[in-house]
């Protein structure tokens, strides 16, 4: 039970939560009933979900928002309260704030860069030379590359419009330290938004509030988001699939598009039906946004917000340390301010040669490919300046033993062709690459034959997930000594070549948390989640990894050993971590 002057506290926000709704609800609808004309023009019909209810874009304190509203000098009473009793409605997310001079001006302040020159598009194999064997199928580890040269600055605040949606758990589980972590977080959030920026904020329980509508982040506006943000309190259940239903449904139906769109979603809770819930939602969708999912406490699923931001390719943030949050909430708002293209779409075609007529790709890694039989397709929404895309493969050799002829020394095996969308001009822009290989027969020589750096760096991180993911499995069935000699094998392994190591600290970093996550005493604890996000952001190539320290305590990132993070990411978490410490200190 709780103590007496909590209860009251408690008590007393609920009080002042519901009247805060309440009356801007009548007020609201008042006007609604005024404007229904106005608005007809856009009034999409939305099924009632059977789980949970959809709440009218009256739940969001239309005062606080619009200072100029009619409605503001509407007092209710009685024969109108009786009018606005509770029917069922059509919901309408055409009320977002104008931006398209907002991104005629983006165009013209920012410094154009050409996307088409300085976007590399490549593919290539671990060996550029190869023999065949008469006896042996071999394994080639490849990859294709989709890089921009990392130009970012503090400037890049500036670059492109973020629509930013944040989904705030306010179950009961969420009161107390958690809540005002998440309030201050969302302060902090707001202070690098800038006014081509539109945030919204919704909240769930057993159901989902939508408190904003999408809002240009003027400076005004900030003051009353902080307002709305100071009134949220915690009770009830947890549905998450009631609150990016709104989300989804605000997406779609805004009257502008931003450069950039995302969704933020924050829970310490369980919900087993949440994700098959949330791909059922995306059928009906077609926009392009991200979804990045923020994990509180020891007891969330991690394992489901991370099939979430999966479906979205987003970052799984694991938040056992809730005072990180404003860190995190930092890097992933970074990410969304350094994209320089969307809708990216890579087609992969196998050309064999006739030497090499049964060569194919054997195997595939992370959950991007998609196999159309007679080609591979991988489709991304967003390009982050300064973070590659790597994606690997392993193609299957065949036997022969046919003697190579000159003309047939070096063929063409393999075609990529990228399309991707500039966020500001929305060109369309075209990349196209080949793989050639040069191969032998077994009987002869290969004078050199060096191993690619960049090739062998990429194919180990994602046997590093693979192997972490693996390791996670058998902690689940108790088998923590042999989740722990797997981890050594590869650690091991990657050791021994000095120069690889050398290049990649996180890499073994990772890999050295996971096995102190794979302990008996830690797994149960934070181990389950920080073996989860590690593997997911090593396919993913996105995001902040975790570091505990040997007794379990969650510690500050240092992004200087962070392959994931651009430049931008770094200075805006750095600058955070540093006015921290000055706080810290003077106290």
């Amino acid at each position: 039970m709780l103590p007496q002057s909590e209860s009251n506290l408690q008590e007393q926000e609920k009080n002042n939560y519901n009247g805060y709704f309440q009356q801007n609800m009548r007020v609201s609808q008042i006007q609604e009933q005024n404007n229904t004309q106005t608005r007809s023009r856009f009034q999409p019909t939305i099924s009632q979900p059977l789980s949970y209810s959809l709440r009218r874009k009256t739940d969001y304190p239309q005062q606080y928002m619009n200072s100029n509203s009619q409605a503001q000098q509407l007092a209710p009473t009685q024969d109108n309260q009786q009018q606005l009793k509770e029917k069922d409605f059509q919901e309408a997310y055409d009320d977002d704030d104008q931006i398209e001079g907002n991104l005629i001006l983006a165009k013209k302040d920012f410094k154009a860069f050409d996307l088409n020159k300085e976007l590399i598009c490549e593919i290539k194999t671990l060996h550029k030379m190869i023999k065949l064997s008469e006896t042996k199928i071999q394994q080639l580890p490849g990859m294709i590359s989709i890089k921009k040269e990392d130009q970012t600055n503090d400037q890049d605040l500036n670059r492109v419009g973020v629509d930013l949606i944040c989904l705030i758990d306010r179950s009961s589980s969420m009161r107390g330290q958690k809540m005002e972590t998440v309030k201050s977080s969302l302060k902090v959030l707001l202070k690098y938004l800038t006014e081509k920026d539109r945030l919204q904020l919704i909240t769930f329980n057993d159901n989902a509030h939508r408190l904003t509508p999408l809002r240009r982040t003027t400076e005004n506006n900030k003051k009353q988001f902080i307002t709305i943000v100071d009134k949220i309190y915690a009770q009830g259940g947890t549905q998450i699939a009631s609150a990016t239903e709104i989300a989804f449904q605000q997406l779609k139906g805004r009257k502008y598009k931003n450069n950039v769109s995302s969704i933020f979603l924050l829970s310490d809770g369980q919900d087993n039906s949440a994700t098959q819930s949330i791909q059922k939602q995306l059928q009906s969708i077609d926009e392009e946004f991200t979804i990045h999912s923020f994990g509180f406490g020891e007891d969330h699923d991690a394992a489901m917000m991370t099939s979430i931001c999966n479906l979205k390719h987003g970052s799984f943030y694991f938040v056992q340390n809730i005072y990180l949050l404003d860190e995190f909430f930092l890097d992933a708002l970074g990410g969304l301010k350094s994209v320089v293209g969307e809708k990216l779409q890579v087609k992969v075609n196998l050309r064999p040669p006739e030497i090499l007529k049964d060569l194919k790709i054997s195997k595939t890694y992370g959950n991007m490919w998609i196999n159309k039989e007679s080609h591979y397709e991988i489709d991304l929404p967003v390009l982050i300046e300064g973070q590659r895309k790597d994606f690997v493969f392993e193609l299957e050799l065949p036997c022969s033993n046919a003697q190579i002829q000159d003309n047939q020394r070096n063929p063409q095996i393999m075609e990529v062709q990228l399309q991707i969308t500039d966020p500001l001009t929305k060109d369309k822009i075209q990349k196209f690459a080949s793989l050639a290989l040069t191969i032998f027969h077994q009987d002869e020589q290969i004078n050199q034959n060096e191993e690619d750096i960049e090739v062998l760096t990429q194919y180990n991180r994602v046997i590093a997930a693979q192997v972490i993911d693996d390791a996670r499995k058998s902690c689940q069935q108790e088998k923590y000594q042999e989740a722990q000699n797997k981890l050594d094998d590869v650690l091991i392994k990657f050791q021994a070549n000095q120069q690889f190591s050398s290049q990649n600290p996180q890499l073994i970093q990772d890999l050295q948390q996971a096995k102190q996550a794979s302990q008996k005493q830690t797994f149960s604890t934070y181990g389950y989640g920080q073996m989860i996000q590690l593997s997911s952001n090593s396919y993913q190539q996105q995001g902040v990894n975790s570091i505990f320290s040997s007794n379990g305590q969650q510690q500050q990132q240092n992004l200087r050993l962070s392959s994931f993070s651009n430049r931008l990411q770094t200075s805006m978490v750095n600058q955070l971590q540093l006015r921290k410490t000055q706080e810290k200190q003077e106290l």
